[in-house]
């Protein structure tokens, strides 16, 4: 039997503010034009994009891991990106177990980025360096495990290594080396330091500022039980940065995020439990203490999820 989750590794944020700007001097209308028609075929303006985003340093680094990555499944960085609707890393987790042993259970994930097709060249520059961080440094959550909870989640996706911190750092960065300081948003801005380096507690602060949605993100952890006293940085300041998904600051998003996928998650498992609960008669002892005892780690962590 197969059971699959599948979740979004990015949240879109408001982008740079000047999207006409220019990639080099001698090019000075290159950045206007449709991404897709850099090359003779999607496939070659994707590596024209790449070509752009190793003439950075911090670029450079991220489609190196990017390449090392792809090359573990055999395949090659092209085989992750295709143009799509919006701009996302897709991430599906596949979940695989035994007919016959409930408890015997295997995972795979697989990744694959979408670029805006309606992008001109600079946002598809940024939005490729972007999911092409969490592509390449972020490791696969997985809902399934017991220890997959809204507070975690909440953390991981915003400050892991390959999460949305490190994301939105290395398109601020890229994005200044290739486009200029003048070209960049204020949520770039907001997180220079005095030294007019991109600051990562900075930026960290700013994807917890919660402003007018601070109440209900309080209501929201009292229904799902989130101990707020763990997230040191949740504050009702106005924040620059709001998730285009769910039209809210990240952690309100990310709970929005959570519930979806959980939802998804739940029905899995009570599929699961209504599949095993027909052979648990026949089971040994020992596998029917096991068995019993998922069935209650099921029924405990979905009980606030609507199904």
């Amino acid at each position: 039997m197969t059971f699959s989750v599948f979740f979004l590794t990015k949240f879109v944020f408001a982008g740079w503010r000047d999207r006409g700007g220019v990639i080099t001097s001698s090019s000075e209308s290159i950045s206007k034009k449709s991404w897709l028609k850099l090359g003779k075929s999607e496939r070659d303006s994707i590596t024209q994009l790449l070509e752009i985003i190793k003439s950075t340093k911090s670029g450079r680094a991220v489609l190196a891991k990017a390449v090392e990555k792809s090359k573990l499944s055999g395949n090659t960085i092209h085989d992750f990106i295709q143009s799509g609707d919006v701009s996302v890393t897709d991430t599906t987790l596949i979940r695989k177990f035994s007919a016959t042993d409930p408890f015997a259970v295997s995972y795979q994930s697989k990744s694959k980025i979408y670029l805006d097709k309606k992008h001109d060249v600079k946002n598809a520059v940024l939005d490729l360096v972007h999911e092409l961080t969490h592509f390449a440094y972020k490791e696969p959550f997985n809902p399934y495990k017991e220890n997959f909870s809204l507070s975690g989640f909440i953390e991981e996706t915003i400050e892991s290594k390959g999460g949305e911190v490190d994301a939105f750092l290395v398109e601020c960065e890229v994005g200044r080396t290739i486009f200029g300081k003048s070209s960049m948003s204020s949520q770039c801005s907001s997180i220079l330091d005095v030294e007019d380096k991109f600051s990562r507690s900075l930026a960290t602060k700013e994807f917890y500022k919660l402003g007018n949605f601070y109440d209900r993100y309080m209501k929201f952890a009292k229904d799902l039980n989130l101990d707020v006293t763990k997230s040191k940085h949740i504050s009702s300041d106005e924040g620059l940065l709001i998730s285009s998904a769910w039209g809210s600051p990240y952690p309100m998003a990310i709970i929005e995020e959570y519930k979806t996928i959980m939802t998804k998650v739940c029905e899995n498992d009570l599929k699961r439990l209504s599949y095993y609960s027909g052979t648990s008669g026949r089971m040994p002892a020992s596998e029917e203490k096991s068995f019993n005892k998922m069935k209650n780690n099921i029924i405990t962590r979905c009980a606030n999820i609507d199904l």
